[in-house]
């Protein structure tokens, strides 16, 4: 390798070693995984470094092959440095692809667990049956000690092989590490889930995120106090906001999603007896008395009628009867008096373009609440193989809403259903001639006229942020007005993410 700059703080070879391995250290994290690989041609002591800064990095499983390459190369050479590199490790094994012949793969996972002893998050995928036939697995996540998080969402079956349900019940109340973020899969509702998350909330006292899925929720006698970050799945039974509320009293972050259609028109005695005890709850002050985030479908908070103020509000169905129901939403908004609303815009000719909001939704000086949105996030669905809605169409969308509105700053997305739905599907081989057909349809939406449009319908409008089918980079516009000018300005992304951060942080 040739010697690089003679001055201070360079690095150097002299005599087949390296100064300031610090400088190429940092030089190292900031390259890609590519790059990296690249570096290990260099020389020997580069490629230990190169090689251990990979190991670094999240590391993701999902082919056997993969498994013994990781196995053979962490355990081999230096292998106490390069097994305490390893901090992020993902296990998605597909149930789709035929095991090898021999069960080595087995005591290479295990041996690859027992060795990361400074493995910090963990994801298991899809393994349901090496859980129920190999207790090694239980045993040995249950004695790491330095695990931060533990991702288990996707295990499934729970509910339906109580052995299944056993081992996962003991691996959690074993865990010799202090969690901060625990990702359940699916909890059976009974004696048994009331006493797993009673044993889990008097042993992770630190815990900070909690997600779990659950058909019925039970009132719990324990409540997880450390808990701000709480997403919650709940089957067709009505839940009192109270009960969630007690469990998790110090949640300021809680998105809910549930799986029962409520009709508005027509609600049922389920659905009235639902509201009439939540209302008693908020009058009784026995919820939160504000919130950073909510998300939950429209129909639940309409049912659940919480009071308490919110800094977001998303509504994440694209269905939501937001577009529907004006009286419903203006409602529901003068209860939650949120400062930035997240919506999605379904417009795929099959749902049927939604109709305009009513400029009520977003400006309220009348009732017992008054509230003022300031941030206004939108994603558009559609489907190019259908119908892409134009220039004009996407601007009369949101003129009439924006003129009549305070908002700051206004985000939108416009995004393929097929990668919004499927967000895997680029990544398991989409065809180039649909990513080729994707971008040209993206050619005939003429951006610089919608935020033109939209600066000059809303005169508080001060930051416009837009993004193509969910790419990697957002573009961003300010709008400077003085004198009676209007100027718009776009920025680059790393100053615009601070412009963002900024407006963020004073909402």
């Amino acid at each position: 390798m040739e010697c690089m700059a003679n001055g201070r703080g360079s690095l150097r070879q002299d005599g087949g070693g390296f100064r300031n391995w610090d400088i190429c250290r940092l030089i190292l994290a900031s390259l890609p995984a590519g790059d990296l690989l690249q570096m290990a041609c260099v020389s020997k002591a580069i490629s230990e470094e190169a090689l251990r800064e990979r190991l670094t990095r999240p590391i993701l499983l999902n082919t056997y092959r993969q498994l013994s390459s990781l196995h053979r190369f962490v355990l081999s050479g230096d292998s106490a440095s390069r097994r305490a590199c390893v901090r992020n490790l993902t296990l998605a094994l597909p149930i789709y692809v035929p095991k090898p012949p021999s069960n080595v793969w087995r005591d290479h996972l295990i041996q690859l667990l027992e060795g990361c002893r400074t493995l910090q998050y963990l994801d298991i995928q899809w393994y349901e049956q090496l859980i129920l036939e190999d207790p090694r697995l239980p045993d040995v996540v249950a004695s790491l000690t330095t695990l931060r998080c533990i991702d288990t969402r996707w295990i499934e079956g729970i509910e339906t092989i109580p052995e299944l349900d056993a081992a996962l019940v003991n691996m959690f109340t074993t865990l010799q590490s202090t969690l901060d973020s625990l990702h359940l899969p699916s909890i059976p509702a009974g004696d048994t889930a009331v006493a797993f998350l009673r044993d889990l909330a008097t042993l992770q006292t630190r815990l900070r995120v909690l997600s779990f899925s659950i058909t019925r929720f039970i009132p719990l006698d324990v409540p997880f106090r450390s808990v701000t970050c709480l997403d919650l799945t709940l089957g067709n039974e009505y839940p009192r906001v109270r009960d969630i509320y007690r469990a998790f009293p110090n949640a300021r972050d809680i998105r809910i999603d549930w799986e029962t259609h409520i009709n508005l028109l027509r609600p049922t005695e389920a659905d009235a007896l639902a509201r009439r005890l939540a209302e008693q709850d908020c009058r009784a002050n026995d919820v939160w008395r504000s919130l950073d985030v909510l998300s939950a479908p429209f129909e639940f908070l309409c049912v659940f009628t919480l009071t308490c103020p919110v800094r977001r509000l998303v509504l994440p169905n694209h269905q939501d009867g937001l577009w529907h129901w004006s009286d419903h939403a203006v409602e529901l908004l003068s209860r939650l008096r949120p400062k930035q609303l997240d919506v999605v815009v379904d417009c795929r000719p099959s749902m049927g373009f939604p109709v305009p909001l009513d400029p009520r939704t977003f400006v309220n000086d009348s009732g017992s609440y008054s509230y003022k949105l300031e941030h206004l996030c939108a994603r558009m669905w559609f489907n190019h193989s259908q119908r892409v809605p134009d220039t004009d169409e996407i601007i009369d969308k949101f003129r009439n809403v924006l003129s009549a509105s305070q908002v700051k700053l206004f985000r939108l997305d416009l995004c393929d259903a097929v990668t919004v739905i499927d967000n895997q599907a680029l990544n398991l081989g989409m065809s180039t001639g649909y990513q080729k057909k994707l971008a040209q349809c993206m050619t005939q939406i003429d951006i610089l006229a919608i935020v033109r449009a939209l600066v000059d319908c809303c005169p508080s409008l001060r930051i416009v942020v837009m993004n193509l089918d969910a790419g990697p980079d957002d573009r961003y516009w300010y709008v400077k007005k003085s004198e009676g000018r209007v100027e718009i300005e776009e920025v680059g992304p790393y100053s615009g993410k601070q412009m963002v951060a900024r407006e963020e942080e004073r909402l």
